[in-house]
């Protein structure tokens, strides 16, 4: 999953393999061709939706008027190139 903050950064939330039982959600922020770790504790067991809402949360800080916090990989999953999407706003200011 892939969350852009406001067009600042990317926010990419991988989960490993094999579920919970195998480690927790990490979340890597994307700078250029670098990634580092964000410092987050993500539950396990969270839907998509509450991930995403979890994530949104977390760098809601960061988020600047106009340009909301939206998920990338949404067209990806479903295969459509729908607004609901592409502009899911999970943050509004």
């Amino acid at each position: 999953m892939r969350l852009d903050i406001s067009g600042q950064f990317v926010v990419n939330v991988v989960r490993p393999k094999g579920g919970s039982s195998k480690g927790r959600p990490i979340a890597l922020i994307e700078d250029g061709n670098r990634w580092r770790i964000a410092d987050l504790l993500i539950p396990n067991g969270l839907t998509d939706r509450a991930l995403e809402t979890f994530i949104a949360d977390k760098f809601s800080s960061f988020v600047v008027a106009g340009k909301p916090i939206k998920r990338l990989d949404m067209a990806a999953l479903d295969g459509r190139q729908s607004d609901r999407a592409e502009r899911l706003r999970l943050v509004r200011h």
